[in-house]
């Protein structure tokens, strides 16, 4: 699909100022073309499941509910999901798995997936049934691995659970490719997710500068390529690199320009990704900008210990993913990347039929108040186009309230 008729489509607006951008969304969006000649098995996962172990099996990842319902949602074809409903599914789930879903009961999913395989933690109910049921309908082979919780005095109990969880894993995908994984394959995997780490803390750090150089729509699109590293992860890098040069170039220029004009204000925003991407333009639409998501930063919080490389070290990296974190830790964790992008307000996301921030959205909100003294705003939204006049006037009322 071309980049102008997904904004038509879809009913969203892209800057088109950065020349790398639509070839990153094309890459994005052409897997299927790109995957068939490959004769490597690709690999359904969720949106937060690390990715390593797939490509040290020389395999390739596919985050199924991200991809799927981007596609649906750029081409205007939401009502797939009375697939789902037919089947009797609630229609009251979460939307992506809503949407998902009926594109694997319609099997209009278009891409030949071969296995299916995540990581879950002890709230992920919907995920897990969601899997199931796709494994089933497609006659593909399943498994699930296991985080435990963070709780530090078991720690150690902890992560040797999780080194024999991700054992399993690897000898199930050898058992599934007929690809050996070897110490090698592990660090190149790893290598290769890093230098995608770097790119993402590399652009975060451009976001911190008084004109931030990328609209929230191209910014929330791009972070989601971390789920899966679009099939190709060095590739991926590749234009990640190409697009940040250009950020760095607009950067500079800015620098440059003695600009009286008003400064935006700041947008943050925490907790569930929505598939109202209309909201990314309406903040920019009442003078804001986005300076941050965290919808994906659990997957580059930090890099992979590659010094001391060992199933051990990659134990540990998944075990301190800020997603596993008790609720306490978790808010500091995000009040610090919250306070490092020098925000001015925070959008508190969450969706029907799901919490990123289960319970947790009132002590989040008051800890914003009280550590950062900013403005903070909930919004919940459903399927694309239902909650516009909603979310508009919340919006409109948090940006031109800081804006005056």
């Amino acid at each position: 699909m071309k980049i102008d008729d997904i904004a038509r489509t879809a009913k969203v607006r892209f800057d088109g100022n950065l020349k790398t951008f639509p070839a990153l969304l094309s890459y994005y969006l052409n897997i299927s073309k790109r995957v068939r000649g490959l004769n490597r098995k690709l690999v359904a996962k969720g949106p937060l499941s690390p990715v390593e172990i797939i490509y040290a099996t020389e395999a390739l990842a596919y985050d199924v509910s991200t991809h799927t319902t981007l596609q649906i949602v750029f081409e205007g074809n939401t009502n797939i999901i009375q697939h789902a409903i037919n089947a009797g599914i609630s229609s009251e789930i979460n939307p992506w798995n809503l949407i998902t879903l009926g594109a694997g009961l319609s099997q209009d999913d278009g891409v030949p997936l071969d296995l299916f395989s995540t990581a879950f933690n002890g709230f992920n109910e919907q995920l897990i049934k969601g899997f199931q049921l796709l494994a089933n309908i497609k006659s593909k082979p399943l498994l699930f691995w296991e985080v435990p919780i963070y709780d530090i005095e078991a720690k150690n109990w902890a992560i040797e659970y999780l080194k024999n969880e991700i054992q399993q894993y690897f000898d199930w995908m050898e058992y599934q490719t007929g690809i050996r994984m070897t110490q090698e394959r592990l660090e190149r995997a790893v290598q290769l997710g890093n230098q995608i780490r770097n790119d993402m803390i590399e652009l975060n750090k451009y976001l911190t500068s008084p004109q931030v150089p990328i609209t929230a729509l191209e910014l929330y699109i791009i972070q989601v390529m971390m789920g899966d590293y679009a099939q190709d992860p060095e590739g991926l890098h590749k234009l990640l690199k190409q697009l940040l040069r250009e950020i760095e170039f607009k950067v500079k220029q800015s620098e440059q320009i003695n600009s009286t004009a008003d400064s935006p204000v700041r947008v943050y925003i925490i907790g569930d990704e929505t598939t109202e991407l209309y909201l990314y333009n309406l903040i920019e639409d009442y003078g804001g900008v986005v300076v941050g998501l965290n919808f994906r930063l659990p997957l580059y919080y930090e890099l992979i210990d590659e010094q001391t490389l060992s199933i051990e070290s990659l134990a540990h990296w998944i075990w301190n993913m800020p997603t596993n974190l008790p609720i306490q830790k978790r808010i500091e964790f995000e009040l610090n990347h919250i306070r490092k992008q020098k925000t001015d307000a925070v959008i508190i996301s969450s969706v029907v039929g799901s919490r990123c921030l289960p319970g947790a959205e009132k002590l989040f909100r008051d800890s914003i108040k009280q550590e950062l003294g900013i403005p903070v705003i909930e919004i919940e939204t459903s399927m694309p186009g239902d909650n516009v006049e909603r979310i508009d006037y919340q919006v409109r009322g948090l940006l031109q309230t800081l804006s005056y």
